[in-house]
């Protein structure tokens, strides 16, 4: 028999009821959804079977619902639908990605770009053109390398190798970081650009033991607020020389600092040969109503596409792969061009956040298109009984010419874009409940200026949240200081935690207790985005018991 449970509910009964109304709600205890995250192909039919497989498990540990991608082969959905239905589980559809449309990624303005006419075709001409001294680390006396601002600890973490080099005689080699007290090994120096154009940046790369891989190229403004360059690469911790290849756009930048180098850095080797940075010209062009194309004479005068030059189309177009071979604009037979005609031409390109990350345009109606097909996909094939917005981590916004025509911050934008994506939840499916992400919507988390490649403010995004949209808040690092944000709004969340570390749910205990006196919190979510389940019944019954 609880005695303490009997005690306390004998002290209750005595108490009036007007006290009774005014304790804070232990809301952060009730849970009352529990849900299992899976962040998988789900088009790959073995996929479904895993989830399919663990269901008993997540019964038996409480769980009741589980979010995935409605992306199922459709001879699956029955299946999948039984199996959780048999389990007492729900499933949450993620929806609302970016667009399928390579061409409907947010696109950086290029502004008069240099193309000469040569043969009947116009190719790109650097008017400004941008070099690395010393790039080639050819340059240099004993661990010295002349032409660069500034070098880490020479002599102790940076060297000059003549034995180990990809051409000429020499490269940089980095090793020993940890002995950098910040753990910091990197080479600088400031290199003038043109603005608002493309770029693109090459250098080799070898590793030796590296612990962690993780060299970086960095493109910084030169006042220290912020980058320029935004892209990230992989490495292995050991691997021969290999080429890698970066993009960025300038955007209002005359001049940055560039760095190469480890910021984390602690055991192993990396040597750097051959580095490159130079203007490119009409990689991954984008062609959309937002994004238009203009080709003129430096006089000003227009020139018409499909009269003058052929339609510019980049057949190579991948977001994904910030390089590769440039396309050149062809005449038409009728031209108006001259025959070595020097033009100006305008355009958009996307931009790579780390290693693939992209962010499509959050005002072309054609996405809100692909959105409700999408929900409607999802919900023939699942019955959903909730939808998750993948509205998180939009790291490039605000540059199209559709956007600024708007004449609205990003956060105003954003607020405008998660209110029509509710809407069509709403429309598809009245009674599904319709969750979103907290992150763009969290001035303690991405609702802030000057975030990554974001032209302007977010602050204001969350405006565009009904109070029917629920927060999935994943910012487990501050242990619930922003979830009275969210409940000041009148909003529900649930407290996504875990997040691959999480083993026995020390972190959400700490959560819990801190907002046990904030209203709305109605669940958890057990994250994992490396297929970890080991620990959900562990961390379940730590966060909302048996």
């Amino acid at each position: 028999m609880n005695y303490r449970r009997i005690f306390l509910l004998s002290l209750l009964a005595f108490l009036p009821l007007s006290v009774l109304a005014e304790q804070p709600k232990p809301s952060a205890a009730r849970f009352e959804k529990r849900w299992l995250f899976v962040w998988r192909d789900m088009s790959d039919a073995k996929e479904v079977d895993r989830v399919i497989e663990r269901m008993p498990s997540a019964k038996s540990a409480g769980y009741n619902g589980v979010v995935l991608s409605p992306n199922i082969p459709p001879a699956k959905a029955g299946e999948l639908r039984e199996a959780a239905k048999r389990n007492g589980l729900d499933l949450v559809a993620i929806v609302m990605g970016n667009s399928r449309d390579r061409n409907y990624m947010e696109g950086l303005p290029v502004k008069d770009a240099l193309f000469v006419v040569r043969d009947g075709v116009a190719v790109h001409q650097p008017d400004n053109p941008t070099r690395v001294a010393n790039g080639d680390f050819e340059e240099f006396k004993e661990n010295h390398f002349a032409r660069w601002g500034f070098q880490d600890d020479e002599g102790v973490t940076t060297f000059v190798d003549t034995g180990v080099k990809h051409a000429g005689k020499a490269s940089l080699r980095m090793e020993n970081i940890g002995k950098n007290e910040h753990r910091h090994c990197r080479i600088m120096q400031t290199i003038k650009l043109q603005p608002f154009r493309q770029y693109h940046i090459s250098v080799w790369v070898k590793t030796e033991g590296m612990t962690p891989a993780d060299p970086e190229v960095k493109l910084l403004k030169k006042n220290g607020e912020g980058g320029i360059s935004f892209q990230t690469f992989r490495t292995e911790r050991t691997q021969d020389w290999r080429r890698v290849d970066l993009g960025f756009n300038s955007m209002d930048n005359t001049e940055g600092n560039l760095y190469l180098g480890s910021w984390y850095g602690k055991d192993g080797k990396v040597w750097w040969d051959d580095l490159v940075v130079e203007e490119v010209g009409l990689i991954n062009v984008l062609r959309r109503p937002g994004c238009p194309v203009s080709v003129r004479a430096e006089s000003g005068a227009a020139f018409e596409e499909g009269k003058d030059y052929q339609r510019i189309v980049d057949r190579q177009l991948h977001p994904w792969i910030a390089f590769h071979e440039a396309p050149v604009i062809k005449l038409t037979p009728g031209t108006r061009i001259g025959k070595e005609a020097r033009l100006l031409v305008s355009y958009y390109h996307p931009i790579i956040v780390y290693e693939d990350r992209l962010t499509s345009c959050v005002s072309e109606p054609k996405i809100f298109d692909e959105w409700r097909d999408e929900v409607k996909h999802a919900d023939s094939l699942l019955h959903p009984a909730a939808f998750l917005m993948s509205h998180d981590e939009m790291r490039v916004m605000n540059h199209c010419a559709l956007c600024q025509s708007k004449k609205m911050t990003p956060g105003e934008l954003l607020a405008e874009n998660v209110h029509k994506a509710a809407q069509i939840i709403r429309e598809v499916r009245p009674d599904a409940g319709i969750w979103v992400w907290n992150d763009m919507f969290d001035p303690m988390h991405n609702a802030v200026d000057h975030f990554y490649a974001v032209n302007g403010t977010l602050k204001g995004s969350w405006k565009g949240l009904d109070k029917d949209v629920g927060i999935v808040n994943w910012h487990g690092g501050l242990e619930g200081k922003n979830c009275r944000f969210f409940a000041d709004l009148g909003l529900r969340q649930i407290l996504s935690g875990y997040y691959d570390g999480d083993e026995n749910g020390d972190a959400m205990a700490r959560w819990k207790a801190n907002t046990t006196d904030v209203p709305g919190i109605v669940g958890a979510m057990y994250t994992t985005w490396e297929d970890r389940y080991d620990a959900m019944a562990a961390w379940a019954k730590r966060t909302w018991g048996q």
